[in-house]
């Protein structure tokens, strides 16, 4: 039986040390993925990140999914500006933020992918711009989806560090191990954690396993093991009443998520006493 903590921690060294070595870049960037969609990426994105509010930490999510705003929706924002203004330079990403559950701030995404300058200088004036919210967010989650187009992977790559969701489902593994293909090529090396979704830890275990020794073996990448997010009731009970699953009771989902971020704290409290002043 593996240990989630001590996988966890595994990450947060090889991360912060990689935040370390960029002080000119104050926020700590991770992005969230699915090799393919219905995986819960956004779920679990958004989740993560009002998780992370509620521990304390200043969060902004970005809803980077081409052609999507499910984590407005997930949270009953209906927003004036989204990021699409940014890309196109309309307006700034302070100006498009907006004040979502459990004291996070979010940029929401447009749904319409065809609206959304995906140039590289536009890309990079978001990316910018996220880069220098360190005076007001110690962590930028951004939830990109299971898009493979080529804006997605200029995110992933901008990253500090990277989510990759995926369910026990045969096909759903073998999307998540096409995608960490395109991540790791030409040399990229963001660290690599996979989150695995609707799933007992047992079972998690085992698609690790099958992730861990191709990713290894064929792309000379060591991945890390996230967790297991279990199987809940509460996650449909949450989205049909588009509220984040974590701001609920006791559930075993939301303690899990929860617990996942309590692990996490060292990431962020290294991030932000390093390189942010704290801000009351």
């Amino acid at each position: 039986m593996y240990d989630q903590a001590n996988d966890l921690r595994q990450l947060v060294r090889t991360t912060a040390l990689r935040f370390h070595q960029r002080p000119e870049h104050p926020s700590t960037l991770v992005t969230f993925v699915g090799g393919k969609g219905g995986v819960g990426t956004t779920t679990l994105a958004t989740n993560f990140a009002v998780a992370c509010a509620l521990a304390g930490h200043r969060t902004v999510l970005v809803d980077a999914a081409l052609g999507r705003a499910d984590c407005a929706a997930l949270c009953r924002i209906e927003p004036a500006y989204d990021v699409g203004d940014v890309l196109a330079g309309k307006r700034s990403v302070h100006e498009v933020l907006v004040r979502g559950p459990g004291g996070i701030q979010m940029v929401p995404g447009r749904w319409a992918a065809s609206h959304l300058d995906d140039s590289p200088p536009a890309q990079d004036r978001l990316l910018d711009q996220l880069r220098n919210l360190g005076a007001h967010a110690d962590l930028v989650i951004l939830d990109v989806g299971a898009s493979l187009h080529g804006v997605t992977r200029r995110y992933w790559r901008a990253s500090d560090g990277i989510v990759a969701v995926t369910i026990p489902e045969h096909s759903a593994v073998m999307e998540t191990y096409a995608a960490m293909k395109i991540m790791h090529a030409k040399g990229a090396n963001v660290p690599t954690s996979i989150l695995v979704n609707r799933a007992t830890r047992e079972v998690a275990d085992d698609v690790f396993d099958r992730l861990g020794r191709a990713a290894k073996r064929f792309l000379a990448v060591d991945l890390t093991l996230l967790g297991a997010v279990p199987d809940d009731p509460a996650v449909g009970d949450a989205t049909a009443s588009r509220r984040p699953f974590v701001t609920q009771s006791d559930t075993p989902v939301a303690n899990v998520v929860t617990a996942f971020v309590e692990k996490f704290e060292s990431w962020i409290g290294e991030n932000a006493s390093s390189a942010v002043p704290q801000v009351a």
